[in-house]
């Protein structure tokens, strides 16, 4: 069975990310390697994700990934969410844009 793309997936929940010693948000390094490990587990392979800088700690907060599938060359733009923030960790949704 071949290996599911990136533009089959939908949406991915993304638990527990720390939060940068300020605490006020989640460093680029850092969203791009989660990011990127949400859509492996989905999607079974591995891409190339670029977010445009650091994203605000606070609930609601959104900004926009793209993600390249090494296999295809396909780019998928992703939305993140953050969907709650305690003490210093952060969660957030991802969903394909488009």
């Amino acid at each position: 069975m071949p290996p599911r793309r990136l533009h089959l997936l939908a949406a991915a929940a993304v638990p527990g990310l720390l939060l940068t010693a300020c605490g006020s948000s989640i460093e680029q390094t850092e969203l791009e390697a989660q990011v990127t490990g949400a859509l492996a587990v989905r999607a079974g392979t591995t891409a190339e994700v670029s977010c445009p800088g650091d994203l605000d700690a606070e609930v609601g907060v959104t900004t926009e990934c793209r993600a390249v599938d090494p296999d295809t060359g396909e780019v998928t733009r992703w939305r993140v969410v953050v969907t709650s923030v305690e003490h210093d960790m952060a969660e957030f949704d991802i969903a394909r844009v488009g």
